[in-house]
C-alpha cells in the first residue's frame, strides 16, 4: 500500500487557501491539515480559480481539508512537511507552537524567506543541536508560488500569476536537493536550489518595495485626512517617481551590505542578491 504523505500548512491567509487548493489537487492522496486560529470558519474543500492566469488550461483546483485546528497537537504530528503561510512577525510564535508536535525528519518551511526565516527557526527549535538531534531540516522559498487572493475567507481563492520556477534554500544546506524534490512535487512547479539562506534574507522583494511605496504615500500626511475610495492609488499600478526613488535607496543599501560582506567573507554565495 502506498504510504500517506502528510502536509500541514500552518496560517490562514491567502497563500494557505492557495497552497491547499493547488497541492490538494495535484496530489489527491496527500493528507492535508491546516493550523489556524480561526477553524471554524474554514469548509472541507477550497477551490481555487484560475481564470486569466497561464493556469487557466488546468480549471478550477479543488484541494481537501483532512483536518483543521487551532491546536498544533491535533494537525502537527504525522506531517512530513509543515509549511508556515503566515506574515513574518507571526512566524516565531508558530514555530514555538509546533516544535514539541513535530516527528524526526520532518521539513519546516516558510513560503517566503524574508525575515531571516532561518534564524527564527533555530532559535525557536531549540538551536542547531536540537535540530540535528531530531534530523529536521528548515527550509524556504525565496518567493511565493503565486499571486493570490482569498475570495471568501475559508472556501475559494483567486489564483492570478503562477510562477514558473521556485527559488529554495535550505537548513542544512545539503538537505536542499532533497527539499527542493519535495517542494516542486506539492506545487508541481521546477524548485531551484539556491545556496544559503541570506540569498533570501537580503532579496530586494516585499522588504524594500513595500516601505518605499508605502513612504510614497504618506510622507507628506497630516495624520488626519484619508483617501476617498474612488481616488486609492494603487500599490503597483501607480507608481510614482517619489516611491521610486525610495525603493532605489533601499536596494542601493541592500547591495552595500552585500558587497561588505564579500569583502569579509570572500567565499559567500551570493548570486540571488541581484539589484532592483
Amino acid at each position: 500500500m502506498e504510504p500517506v504523505f502528510q502536509i500541514t500548512i500552518a496560517g490562514g491567509g491567502n497563500l494557505a487557501h492557495a497552497s491547499i487548493a493547488t497541492i490538494g489537487h495535484l496530489n489527491p492522496r496527500f493528507k492535508i491539515n491546516l493550523l489556524s486560529r480561526r477553524p471554524e470558519v474554514w469548509a472541507n474543500e477550497i477551490k481555487a480559480y484560475t481564470a486569466k492566469s497561464n493556469w487557466e488550461n488546468r480549471g478550477d483546483l479543488v484541494g481537501r481539508i483532512n483536518k483543521v485546528s487551532k491546536h498544533a497537537k491535533d494537525v502537527i504530528p504525522g506531517s512530513h512537511i509543515v509549511l508556515i503561510c503566515s506574515p513574518a512577525h507571526t512566524k516565531n510564535q508558530i514555530l514555538e507552537e509546533i516544535r514539541d508536535h513535530l516527528d524526526a525528519g520532518a521539513l519546516i518551511g516558510s513560503i517566503f524567506g524574508q525575515g531571516a526565516f532561518d534564524w527564527q527557526a533555530q532559535h525557536a527549535l531549540g538551536g542547531p543541536e536540537a535540530i540535528a538531534k531530531r534530523n529536521l531540516t528548515v527550509f524556504s522559498l525565496q518567493y511565493v508560488p503565486f499571486i493570490c487572493k482569498a475570495v471568501t475567507y475559508g472556501k475559494d481563492v483567486n489564483i492570478i500569476g503562477p510562477k514558473k520556477n521556485l527559488y529554495l534554500s535550505s537548513y542544512p544546506l545539503e538537505r536542499i536537493h532533497y527539499v527542493c524534490n519535495a517542494i516542486s512535487h506539492c506545487y508541481f512547479i521546477p524548485c531551484i536550489p539556491i545556496p544559503g539562506f541570506l540569498n533570501l534574507t537580503l532579496c530586494p522583494s516585499n522588504q524594500i518595495i513595500h516601505p518605499g511605496r508605502v513612504l510614497g504615500f504618506f510622507r507628506n500626511w497630516d495624520g488626519k485626512s484619508t483617501f476617498e475610495a474612488s481616488k486609492m492609488p494603487k500599490l503597483y499600478e501607480d507608481l510614482d517617481d517619489e516611491s521610486a526613488h525610495e525603493i532605489q535607496v533601499l536596494d542601493d543599501e541592500i547591495q552595500l551590505i552585500k558587497a561588505a560582506l564579500l569583502r569579509l567573507f570572500p567565499n559567500l554565495d551570493l548570486p540571488q542578491v541581484l539589484p532592483i
